[in-house]
């Protein structure tokens, strides 16, 4: 294989990777655009647990509105105060894994840099709570994206 040793790593070139390979071609990602508002995990299951894994997400502007065309079982969003925001989904997510980033909607433009924090809301079950923050630690209002992945 043609390459560079740099620090102990073989560099090489997406082509000569290929190469390497042989005739194989890598699989494409998956591209299939889901309707569906809860999208079943394949592989994920724990075979001790009852329940399909589920994953349901929102993409929130700063102003605290829900991007539709990007997001899947969110039924709302709200700007509570400065930074500081309440996203709810379709279905009980209290026991799912939250995962939160700073980001802005669609594919143009990167987002001012930040800080997010995310908890399940007190005394709901479908609901989250997001607090973002600038780099300086102070609330601020930034879009973001959410992910929860839950058993259904």
């Amino acid at each position: 294989m043609a390459g560079s040793v740099i620090a102990g790593v073989l560099a090489t070139s997406p082509a000569a990777a290929l190469a390497s390979a042989g005739s194989a071609t890598p699989a494409p990602p998956n591209t299939s655009n889901s309707t569906a508002a809860e999208t079943a995990v394949k592989g994920q299951n724990d075979p001790h647990e009852n329940g399909e894994q589920r994953i349901v997400r929102a993409v929130v502007r700063s102003d605290g509105s829900l991007v539709p065309g990007q997001s899947s079982g969110a039924v709302s969003s709200t700007r509570i105060a400065v930074g500081t925001y309440q996203v709810c989904f379709n279905t009980p997510i209290a026991n799912g894994t939250y995962v939160a980033t700073i980001g802005l909607p669609g594919s143009a433009m990167s987002s001012p840099p930040g800080e997010i924090t995310v908890v399940g809301r007190w005394a709901t079950n479908n609901c989250l709570f997001i607090q973002t923050y600038n780099s300086m630690g102070v609330l601020a209002d930034r879009s973001f994206h959410v992910v929860v992945a839950y058993r259904h």
